[in-house]
């Protein structure tokens, strides 16, 4: 069923199925002017597939009297290592170049990489212009939809480069999701499972009966409530987020983020039962969610050294060491400070023997 979600900064975050049909319409809602620039940034895949169709919407979808209208779109790689400062900067040197004012709306329409380039260029963009996200991505509609930040990659790791960018509108088409290939859409599957094990609850039962393809808009919806109600220090932390992101570095962004971040959360899950931060029972659970639902539980490309060195060279450490997010229990998180001369162990200690997939 549709569904309408408020952020916390007010604005809407759309998930129905067809809104592609009617994307001109929503977008020029925002205008505020007679003269409205509209610049859709996406990708190779998402403009072969969608971009006549969003065009031509644009083209014939109603206005208000005496409104001139220009569509603009510019392509950008959506591959993970490109989510980048030259990326960026190539992208706003090509908003110059097309004589985009500070009153244009940029419409992101991609994966995750896309609508967070394409934010953080709206947000630098002559001081910061309106920006709309429309993920076509089962993570990118969970991942982009409730946090208003963007975030780039440096040489020293993954999403280490951050900015504050709060969009007018966030659009959810689960249409998009027929277009997704198997591992793309199984890594969405692990963000959502991501967030069902910090919730706990309905969303966390739907992935325990294996249930995700009949309920996909009810879990979009759900993981959008709960991660929108996190505040602002827990966004980051999340279970299995710094692991995935340590494996999918070292990876050189070849394998994909959700099915990083499942191994993460598994490594994390086999550690907390062997060091009695939650109990064997609340370990296997999480086991075996992942199992249920095709997801891998453990990382044989690298070893636990490896996956150590990767963390401690990112932004987890305080000043009294690492912080690892744990589940006591299925919907309760919290934050395990590890010294750095540990770390490596108790990694390793999470590496066992598991379902590898």
């Amino acid at each position: 069923m549709p569904a309408n979600v408020k952020a916390n900064d007010g604005y809407s975050i759309r998930i129905r199925r067809g809104t592609i049909n009617c994307l001109g319409v929503e977008i020029l809602r925002l205008a505020e002017e007679s003269y409205t620039e509209i610049l859709i940034v996406t990708d190779e895949k998402v403009s072969g597939l969608y971009l006549p169709k969003v065009i031509m919407n644009f083209q014939e979808c109603p206005k208000p009297d005496g409104m001139k209208l220009r569509v603009c779109e510019l392509i950008i790689d959506s591959h993970e290592g490109a989510k980048n400062f030259q990326t960026v900067a190539k992208l706003l040197d090509d908003m110059a170049g097309l004589g985009l004012s500070d009153k244009c709306i940029v419409a992101a329409i991609g994966g995750g990489v896309v609508c967070e380039t394409a934010g953080f260029a709206a947000g630098c963009y002559m001081g910061g212009v309106r920006l709309v996200l429309v993920p076509t991505t089962l993570a990118g509609m969970i991942e982009a939809s409730a946090w208003q930040s963007a975030f780039l990659n440096l040489s020293a790791g993954k999403n280490l480069a951050g900015m504050s960018c709060r969009p007018s509108l966030v659009i959810c088409d689960t249409e998009f999701l027929s277009t997704l290939s198997p591992q793309e859409y199984k890594s969405g599957i692990a963000e959502a499972l991501k967030t069902a094990l910090m919730s706990g609850g309905e969303l966390f039962r739907i992935f325990e009966r294996g249930d995700v393809r009949n309920n996909i808009e009810r879990i979009i919806e759900c993981c959008i409530k709960y991660r929108a109600g996190l505040s602002p220090e827990m966004r980051t932390k999340c279970l299995g987020y710094a692991l995935g992101n340590a494996i999918e570095s070292l990876s050189g962004y070849t394998v994909q983020h959700g099915l990083a971040l499942a191994q993460g959360i598994g490594i994390t899950a086999r550690a907390s039962a062997k060091m009695k931060w939650c109990s064997e029972e609340t370990s296997s659970k999480i086991l075996n969610a992942l199992s249920k639902n095709n997801l891998p539980s453990e990382c044989r490309k690298f070893t636990a050294r490896e996956i150590s060195q990767s963390l401690l060279n990112g932004r987890k450490i305080s000043g009294s060491g690492f912080e690892l997010v744990i589940l006591s229990e299925i919907g309760r998180c919290e934050v395990k400070v590890i010294g750095a001369n540990e770390l490596e162990e108790i990694i390793l200690s999470g590496m066992t023997a598991g379902n590898v997939i």
